[in-house]
C-alpha cells in the first residue's frame, strides 16, 4: 500500500476506515463522495476525514477521472453499476470491495455472517462464545447499532493481531464483489427476497449472499441450513449444518442438540425458535474457529456454549421496552422486510398490534396479507410508503403519516396482555437516517407512555 493512490468510493463509516487504514499504511487516500457538502447527511464524517489528513472530493459526478488513481476501494453503499465504477474498470483500474480491502490487510482471520433475517443476532452470539472459548473476538463489519462494542471491518483488520478472531457481520452489498475474501467459517442464515431495489432479481441477491463461502479452501468451514447447498466453486470447504433433526445442530421443544452436547432452552437468557436457530450456529462457527486456530480436527468446544448463556439480546431486536397496565412494548426496528416481520411476530404467544412502514425496498407484502388473516394481529400502517402497503395487505389498515400517530392508535387500542410492537418491515430513510435512529425515537415515545 505505501505510496499508493488510492481512490474510496463514499464517504461514510466504512469509507472513513478504509481512508484511515490507508493513511496509517503510507498510502494516499482520497475520499469521492458523490454528493455535495450542504446534502451530507452526517458532517462529522466529513470533519473527521480532513482531520485525520485524507483527501475528500465532494460532488465528483462531472470531473472523475479513474486514471489518478492505483486502487478505488467501493463502500457497500455505492452500487457495482455506478457509472463511474464502470468507467475505472474499462480504464483497467482495479477495484475492491471494502471486505476485500479489509481481507488483504488483515493479520486476523475473520469468521463472517451473512443472510437475510438474524445475521446480526448470529454474529453477536458468536462474538460471545468466542470470547467464553478465551479468544480476543472482535466484533465488527457491517453490524451497527447492535448495543455492543462494535467497529468497521477495516479498523478491526488494521489493528487485531493473528491472535485475535474478527467476527463480522456482512452484507449482500458488501459481498457483490468479494473476489479474493476467505473467512476460515462462514455462514449464511437464510436467504428470502430482500433489497430488490439494488439487487433487482432475488437471484441475484442471493448469488451475492453465497459469494461468502466463494474463496474457501479445503482448511475453511462453511454453515448452512441442512435444506440448503454450499454455492459450487474449485475447492469445498467442510460442511456443517444447522436447524433440522440430524444436522450437526438443532433444537427441539426441550434443547439444543449441538453435536454431543445437550443445552437445554430453559438455561438460556432468549426465547424464539428463529433464536435458536441463531444460537446452533453461532457456537458452530465458534467451533470451526477454535478448531481453525488450534489447528485440530472439528469439535464442539465445551467451552464456546457457555457464550450463549452470556448473550442478552441486541439493541433494536426484539428489545422488551417495558410493561404498562399489561401492555407490553418492544423495539423490533431492525426488522426491515416482510419475512422478519412474520418471523418475529410468530415467535410471540400474545396478540399483536404491529407498527409497519417507511420505505419499501420493492417486496412483496402479500405473504405478510395472508399472516395477518390467519393471525389476527392488527397493523397500524405510516411512512412514506404506508397507502401502498395497504393495498399489498389487503387494504382496512390504518393509515398515518408518522411513527408517532401510529404508536398513540395502537396503545389506545390495546388491551392488558396484549403487545404493541415497531415492526416496520421496510428500510427507515424516508423519515430517519436508519434504523438505530428509528429505534431510538420510538424508545424515546414508548418511555414516555411507559412512565406517563
Amino acid at each position: 500500500m505505501k505510496g499508493a493512490r488510492i481512490g474510496v468510493f463514499g464517504l461514510a463509516r466504512s469509507g472513513l476506515s478504509v481512508a484511515k487504514a490507508a493513511l496509517q499504511l503510507g498510502a494516499f487516500p482520497t475520499i469521492i463522495e458523490e454528493k455535495e457538502e450542504s446534502a451530507l447527511k452526517h458532517r462529522l464524517f466529513l470533519d473527521e476525514a480532513l482531520q485525520v489528513g485524507s483527501k475528500v472530493h465532494l460532488g465528483w459526478t462531472h470531473g472523475f477521472d479513474p486514471k489518478l488513481y492505483d486502487l478505488i476501494v467501493k463502500s457497500p453503499g455505492v452500487p457495482r453499476s455506478h457509472p463511474a465504477l464502470l468507467k475505472a474498470h474499462e480504464d483497467g483500474i482495479q477495484i475492491l470491495g471494502e471486505i476485500e480491502f479489509a481481507y488483504l490487510i488483515s493479520k486476523a482471520p475473520i469468521v463472517a455472517i451473512t443472510g437475510t433475517n438474524g445475521k446480526s443476532t448470529t454474529t453477536v452470539m458468536t462474538h460471545q462464545c468466542l470470547l467464553s472459548a478465551g479468544f480476543g473476538a472482535i466484533l465488527c463489519g457491517n453490524i451497527y447499532g447492535s448495543g455492543y462494542v462494535e467497529v468497521p471491518l477495516t479498523e478491526a483488520a488494521l489493528n487485531a493481531s493473528a491472535k485475535d478472531i474478527l467476527v463480522a457481520e456482512v452484507s449482500s452489498f458488501q459481498l457483490e464483489t468479494a473476489c479474493h475474501f476467505r473467512p476460515i467459517a462462514a455462514a449464511i442464515t437464510n436467504i428470502t427476497t430482500d433489497h430488490l431495489d439494488r439487487h433487482k432479481t432475488f437471484e441475484e441477491y442471493a448469488e451475492a449472499k453465497q459469494k461468502i463461502f466463494g474463496a474457501q479452501g479445503a482448511r475453511d468451514f462453511a454453515i448452512v441450513q441442512a435444506v440448503s447447498s454450499v454455492v459450487r466453486h474449485p475447492v469445498i470447504p467442510t460442511v456443517l449444518t444447522f436447524g433440522k433433526e440430524g444436522a450437526t445442530a438443532w433444537a427441539d421443544d426441550q434443547d439444543l442438540s449441538i453435536g454431543p452436547f445437550k443445552v437445554a432452552l430453559s438455561s438460556l437468557p432468549f426465547v424464539g425458535g428463529y433464536n435458536y436457530d441463531n444460537a446452533c450456529l453461532a457456537v458452530l462457527l465458534a467451533s470451526a474457529a477454535v478448531s481453525r486456530m488450534k489447528d485440530q480436527p472439528f469439535a464442539i468446544s465445551e467451552d464456546a456454549l457457555e457464550g450463549l448463556r452470556q448473550f442478552k439480546g441486541i439493541e433494536h431486536r426484539m428489545e422488551l421496552l417495558g410493561e404498562r397496565t399489561g401492555i407490553k412494548i418492544i423495539n423490533n426496528s431492525m426488522c426491515t422486510n416482510p419475512a422478519a416481520v412474520i418471523s418475529s411476530s410468530s415467535s410471540l404467544k400474545e396478540h399483536q398490534h404491529l407498527l409497519l412502514g417507511g420505505s419499501n425496498k420493492k417486496l412483496d407484502f402479500k405473504p405478510l396479507q395472508k399472516y395477518l388473516e390467519t393471525s389476527y394481529n392488527k397493523a397500524y400502517l405510516f411512512g412514506r410508503d404506508a397507502e401502498a402497503l395497504n393495498e399489498q395487505l389487503g387494504g382496512g389498515h390504518p393509515v398515518f403519516e408518522t411513527m408517532a400517530e401510529a404508536f398513540q392508535d395502537a396503545v389506545r387500542n390495546a388491551n392488558a396482555g396484549e403487545v404493541v410492537m415497531l415492526a416496520p418491515g421496510c428500510a427507515s430513510m424516508d423519515q430517519f437516517d436508519d434504523f438505530r435512529e428509528r429505534g431510538n425515537v420510538f424508545k424515546a415515545m414508548a418511555k414516555e407512555w411507559l412512565e406517563s
